[in-house]
């Protein structure tokens, strides 16, 4: 597995392990091709599971999420189709392929629109991976947001969690009302282990089906807490022609995997807000 050390490999390694499996980090850069041919070779690897990725969407470095997120993957899908043809590849791309145009409860089928170049580069991903199907089998999956405990302060969810667990008295945020598919980095593990076990291919949109404003999230961290907050929009946080509901459709992933579950939002919050 790629990836290993961010936030959802530790989760990732923790679930493989209780699935009665040997995970094994990979620790070369994905952008060095040597490094990930020699890495590939030492590995052998029977299954492999790529979540390494330049994934911050607002960050400044262009050139980073192409160099690691599409081409990083070329090199990998190159040297396992020389070292080990066959074995089951899950790439974890991302929802954000869809675009902020897109609206409603997305299939797989919906129409991509990238609006960023993280988005982009894993659309890209995604085209390119695709000339290497020949080679072995290649799992997509496309996690709409999700969160959990460990996971940093820029991403949403878990800035509203450290606020109410610092018992802040004032949080800025953008627009309240919009609802987003929320998701438990728990059960977004344990879809890729059933996935990838499954050894075959295909495309799958990782969400739950349910929808939360950020007004629900917030009135649910303070029923858990009993702490009350001070919300204040900050425009600069505001996105113009902002969609009024996104999430994904569940559909196919829940065919594939009936028994999989997915905690209630307000699970995964009492959770996060949980003492240290």
């Amino acid at each position: 597995m790629t990836g290993g050390q961010g936030f959802t490999g530790r989760y990732l390694a923790d679930a493989l392990v209780a699935a009665g499996h040997e995970p094994s980090a990979f620790a070369a850069d994905v952008t060095d091709r040597a490094a990930v041919e020699a890495a590939v070779d030492a590995a052998r690897p029977d299954a492999v599971i790529h979540l390494a990725a330049s994934a911050f969407v607002h960050s400044d470095d262009v050139v980073g999420f192409y160099a690691i997120n599409q081409i990083g993957t070329f090199h990998l899908l190159d040297a396992l189709a020389r070292t080990a043809p066959g074995v089951p590849v899950l790439l974890a791309s991302s929802a954000t392929i869809y675009g902020n145009a897109a609206s409603g409860y997305l299939t797989e089928d919906a129409p991509c629109a990238p609006a960023n170049h993280y988005a982009a580069s894993k659309l890209a991903m995604e085209i390119g991976a695709r000339l290497w199907a020949d080679r072995f089998p290649i799992v997509t999956v496309r996690p709409f947001n999700y969160t959990g405990r460990g996971q940093d302060e820029r991403y949403l969810i878990a800035k509203i969690v450290a606020h109410f667990r610092r018992r802040d008295a004032v949080i800025e945020l953008g627009n309240l009302d919009v609802a987003r598919d929320f998701g438990d980095v728990r059960a977004v593990v344990q879809a890729y282990v059933g996935l990838i076990e499954q050894r075959t291919g295909g495309v799958y949109n990782v969400c739950t089906g349910a929808v939360h404003s950020i007004r629900d999230i917030i009135a649910m961290c303070q029923a858990i807490t009993g702490h009350a907050i001070e919300v204040r929009v900050n425009p600069a946080f505001v996105r113009a022609n902002d969609v009024a509901l996104l999430a994904g459709n569940p559909a196919r992933l829940r065919a594939a995997l009936p028994q999989w579950q997915v905690p209630t939002m307000h699970d995964t919050l009492a959770w996060m807000l949980e003492p240290a």
